[in-house]
């Protein structure tokens, strides 16, 4: 074993022109252990196997990366000032990056942030500060040139690799509490109320000297908690939450059919027991066959369709839930007739198809068939999860269909709609502006979304409107219909009411919340302006997350619930 072979670039090519006239014994092994650095011969690494080991975690970690890779002699160059931008940058830089490890709660996707990032930073920041300091070797903090740095790193070095508005508000956050004049006083907070604690703040090290930074950081602690980040304490199970998650959809993929020829012999021996209907059939038919069975006992018959008549094809909220409830029938019957299938040919009943072959090997997987992918579901979701969301969403049109045949299409004003179980809830929240915009002839453009949120006591703040269930706000509780921070990673909203009124002037204290499709928060539906506590910040909402609309009821810990049982 060569250690640290990185060390002797020149050296290695020279071992890799010795490897060639070697003629070793057929059991010798060299390993060879370094750094990824750019001078190392791609030949050498293409000719053995490479094993990548990711850089520990944590911000004290990503620090004394940054601080190793930055030269001391470049850092303490003149300005004196120029050290401490440094640091602000290094801090950045690890926030930014461990952030992406609690994705979609830190960042709502994972986004490439690397050293290269860094690199570039780092010579953005040299330039302008040689270019404004002109060779003095101080350089007062109002002199720095706070907002080009901030605009560069938010827009082409950091910003560059973002595609989600709100993430880029997040970054944008982070970069104007972190690169200003004030970062050069003496009690300046990197990270406020730390696990919870008011007034208990990360403040900057004093110090202008590369070495202060480096003993400050040194003497951090091992292990550092979400909160400084901006996250809760409890982001953790985020995490754990997203590697079970991907653990169960690889093993549920990982599974295979078994040899016909593997009877399922195994079970039940006592006496008494029947076994005729499992006899000559492979132990994953089976399984499959009983599945089929519960998964058609919990999808309703059928779902009686909207009746048109002239009046009521003018409402748009009539003209959209038609359009719901004739998609949910058909795929309902896509769905019922597929499973039949599948317990005829468990029977032996039925002969297999193309169709049927790749339906069925999906299933036994747990892989959401693709004939019943008609509306977005998050990545890694099973059939069990498909299956029960599926039937909760067709009752819900059952019930819609019922309520415009006893009452009419005017009814649909005063349903109260669960977001999450609509197939298309974009076109519902242009539905309902709409309907107000033909009531009143006004325009579109007029109407702007006002949101009201119930009570603990499930009493709506204002009359009227158009009233949906299922939202979920992570980061924060709603109270008096202002937001405040919590600890909690998710609430579950009792009741949101939807409200188009006439444009009117901005609220400076309310911000722009994302309302998701699911947990993932890869796709983003509407956004809502909410009102934040008086003693509330911005920049703490933008780090906690905002609303998100999950699919009802099944969890990580529900389908682990199943899979026991």
């Amino acid at each position: 074993m060569l250690k640290n072979v990185h060390l002797a670039p020149a050296w290695l090519v020279q071992l890799e022109k010795k490897l060639h006239s070697l003629h070793p014994h057929p059991q010798f092994r060299l390993f060879l252990t370094m750094e990824i650095t750019p001078r190392l011969p791609v030949n050498l690494l293409r000719a053995g196997r490479v094993f990548v080991f990711e850089p520990p975690p944590g911000v004290r970690a990503n620090l004394l990366r940054t601080f190793s890779t930055v030269p001391a002699s470049r850092m303490m160059r003149s300005p004196n000032e120029r050290a401490r931008l440094y640091f602000l940058l290094a801090w950045f830089h690890a926030i930014t990056q461990e952030r992406l490890r609690y994705a979609p709660l830190g960042w709502a996707k994972y986004y490439e942030f690397n050293e290269s990032d860094l690199r570039v930073a780092c010579d953005t920041l040299d330039t302008w500060i040689e270019a404004t300091a002109m060779g003095r070797t101080n350089l007062p903090p109002e002199k720095v040139p706070w907002d080009a740095l901030a605009t560069l790193m938010s827009q082409c070095i950091y910003g560059g690799k973002i595609d989600n508005e709100f993430d880029q508000r997040l970054l944008t956050s982070f970069l104007n509490k972190l690169f200003t004049p004030k970062s050069f006083d003496p009690e300046f907070p990197l990270v406020c109320n730390v696990d919870g604690v008011e007034n208990q703040n990360i403040t900057m090290p004093d110090g202008i000297r590369r070495d202060q930074f480096m003993q400050w950081v040194e003497s951090l602690t091992d292990r550092q908690t979400p909160s400084w980040l901006g996250l809760p304490n409890n982001a953790e199970k985020v995490l754990l939450t997203t590697r079970g998650t991907d653990m169960l959809s690889k093993l549920m993929k990982m599974q295979v059919l078994e040899d016909d020829e593997e009877l399922a012999y195994g079970g039940d021996d006592t006496p008494g027991t029947e076994r005729k209907d499992i006899e000559g059939r492979p132990s994953w038919m089976v399984t499959l066959h009983q599945s089929a069975v519960t998964w058609l006992s919990h999808l309703p018959e059928s779902v009686a369709n909207l009746r048109r008549t002239m009046d009521n094809i003018k409402d748009p909220l009539y003209r959209y839930f038609e359009r719901e409830v004739n998609s949910g029938a058909k795929l309902l019957r896509v769905v019922k007739s597929d499973l039949n299938d599948v317990v005829l040919i468990c029977k032996a009943e039925k002969k297999q198809t193309n169709y049927h072959r790749n339906m069925v090997s999906q299933l036994v997987k747990g892989i959401i068939p693709d004939q019943w992918k008609a509306y977005t579901v998050p990545r890694g979701a099973t059939v069990i999860q498909w299956i029960t969301d599926f039937s909760q969403r067709v009752k819900q049109l059952q019930e819609i269909s019922q309520q415009v045949a006893q009452f009419g299409a005017g009814e649909l004003k005063n349903v109260t709609v669960w977001l999450g179980g609509l197939f298309n809830p974009e076109a519902y929240v242009t539905a309902t502006r709409q309907c107000v915009a033909q009531a009143n002839s006004w325009s579109l453009e007029e109407l702007m979304l006002e949101v009201s949120i119930a009570d603990a006591e499930g009493q709506i703040t204002a009359a009227g409107g158009f009233s949906i269930k299922g939202l979920k706000l992570q980061g924060a509780v709603c109270v008096s219909n202002a937001l405040q921070l919590t600890h909690t990673i998710m609430t579950d909203l009792p009741m949101v009411t939807l409200h188009w009124v006439r444009r009117e002037p901005v609220d400076t204290n309310k911000i722009t919340l994302p309302v998701y499709l699911n947990a993932t928060r890869t796709d983003i539906l509407f956004t809502i302006d909410l009102k934040i506590a008086a003693n509330e910040n911005a920049h703490s909402f933008y780090e906690r997350g905002g609303l998100a609309k999950e699919k009802k009821k099944k969890t990580v810990a529900g389908h682990l619930t199943e899979l026991i049982e």
